[in-house]
This record gives C-alpha cells, structure tokens and sequence, in this order.
C-alpha cells in the first residue's frame, strides 16, 4: 500500500451557482482564483447567499488524499484550521482522523473558498485563506513524512513565508520520498515566481496541472521534473505523453476533479502500470465531475 504525506490549504468550500454574466461581477477569470480579504468574503457571500448549493470540506491537498485513501493508499495530512466549527467540520471530514490528520488550530478564522459554478460546470473560485496563512513547519510529522512513499504540496503552499519554510522543512525530512508538486491556479505562478525558481533547483519526481497551467509553468519557470500528469478537461488526461480519453458525461462541475485525478493515479500505481493507473484515475476523477463537492462522499 503506497504511503502518501501531504501538507496544505485547509478549506471549506461554499458551491454558488451563477450565470454567465455574473463572472464580469467577482472580476476573476472563468476557471481560475483569485485570494480575497475578509471584506471581499462577506460581501460576497451576502450578495449570493441564494445561491448557495452546499458548504463542503475541501483544499486541494486534502481532496487529493481524500481521494488516495478511498481508493488504497494510506495517508497523512498536515494543516492548520481555526478555533470554529468549520475546523471542527474539515477536521472530521478525515476519518479516524488521530491516525491521517496532524493540524494546529490558529486565531484566524478556517479558511473558505468560494467555488463559483457556472452552467457548463466549469469552477472559478475567490480564495479566503484564513488560518492557513499560519501553516508552520511545527505543524508537520516528521516521522510520517520519512516513511511516505510520496510527498504531495502544491502552489498554495508557496504563497506565504511560513508555507516556503513548512516546504524547506518537509523536503529536508523526505528521505526516500518521490516530491510531488501541484500547479494549483495559472494566476499563483506569477505571483509565486520567486518561490517556484527556488523550488526549480530542488529534485521533483512529478508536477501535475492542467495543459494550460503547465504551458504557464514552461514559459516562466525552468523547473523540472521526471513525471508530468497533465489534466485536458473533458478529453482526458495525459501521463508523460501517454494520453486517456474521458468518457462522455453530464458534469455537475468540475471542482476537485484535478485533486482526485492525481490523488487516485497515485493509488493506483501500488497495483498498476503507469497507463492502466492513469486509465481508473481518469474514470474516478470524472465520477468527481458528476456530484456537488470536491469529494466522493
């Protein structure tokens, strides 16, 4: 059974429905993120709270292992939430949580993502980090992180100071774990530039995003890895050139899809070939597309 450690975002994530013409109103480009201060969330979730569909645990990170755990793998994640009832919600949102869950609670409130779904089903989100700006590297198990055999962080991480040092912290402890880096949002690689040069010089056994984060990635950063899963939307999903259709469905929306096909392919790959894993991986990440929510429940 693969062992996957993971640190991140700690979120809850409120679905909203809207029309098209409501995207010009949160001015973020449809399909990516932009952060929000606590004004911009309230004002928000005033103005659309008729159209809220369901407030769920997410995180990218956090759905990923999600995602590892229903299908095999054994896993670990470190967060930090806040001294509320959404930290009480995410946090039990792992079961058996002692044993897969290490976090700290902070003063600030537990983070939020607004995940805006249009009628496509594409997600365009306003992130509210909240007490994931105190992600620490104290926050880490270390003796959980020297065991796994993948160590899973994404762009999110390294937004902040305290998420660069919690990364410095988590590579120096990986010992013969494969680095695994997520893309997360084409918008954080200009705003994370400095950080991603100084990743580039570290060994990163797999990247992982969308064609067109990945295009972002190769026109700014010379980072390099072994391994790249690049995500296509509905045509599917590639694996170092190795591509997967997606079969045909009616999707509810796409959040958490890229999250579950990375954390599902990374199961798989304890029982299967490279292409076969990717093959189920696709299948579950587009069984994601077909519910509200980042998670199969």
């Amino acid at each position: 059974m693969n062992k996957i450690y993971g640190f991140g975002n700690a979120m809850i994530d409120i679905e909203i429905k809207i029309e098209e013409k409501d995207l010009l109103d949160i001015d973020i480009e449809k399909g990516n993120m932009k952060h929000i201060d606590d004004d911009e969330l309230k004002s928000l979730l005033n103005k659309y709270s008729n159209n809220i569909e369901s407030r769920l645990p997410g995180g990218s990170i956090a759905n990923s292992l999600y995602a590892a755990n229903q299908n095999g793998a054994s896993i670990h994640f470190s967060c930090s939430v806040g001294e509320d009832d959404y930290g009480d919600y995410f946090v039990s949102s792992f079961e058996n949580n002692e044993n897969l869950i290490t976090y700290k609670r902070s003063k600030l409130s537990t983070g939020i993502c607004l995940i805006f779904v249009t009628e496509d089903g594409e997600r365009t989100m306003a992130s509210n980090l909240g007490a994931n700006l105190e992600l620490r590297p104290e926050i880490l198990n270390l003796e959980k992180i020297s065991n796994s055999d993948f160590l899973i962080f994404d762009n999110f991480s390294l937004f902040s100071e305290s998420g660069l040092n919690t990364v410095i912290a988590a590579l120096r402890e990986k010992q013969q774990s494969k680095v695994c880096f997520g893309i997360s949002d084409k918008t954080l690689i200009d705003e994370n530039l400095k950080n991603l040069n100084w990743l580039s010089q570290n060994e990163i056994d797999l990247i992982y995003g969308n064609n067109n984060e990945l295009s972002e990635l190769r026109n700014k950063v010379a980072i390099k890895s072994k391994n790249i899963l690049e995500s296509f939307g509905k045509k599917g999903a590639g694996f170092n050139g190795s591509l997967v259709p997606a079969p045909k469905i009616e999707v509810v929306n796409t959040n958490g899809a890229g999250d579950a096909l990375i954390g599902s392919f990374l199961a798989f790959k304890d029982h299967f070939d490279d292409k076969t894993a990717l093959f189920k991986a696709v299948g579950y990440a587009s069984r994601v597309c077909r519910v509200n929510g980042p998670r199969l429940i």
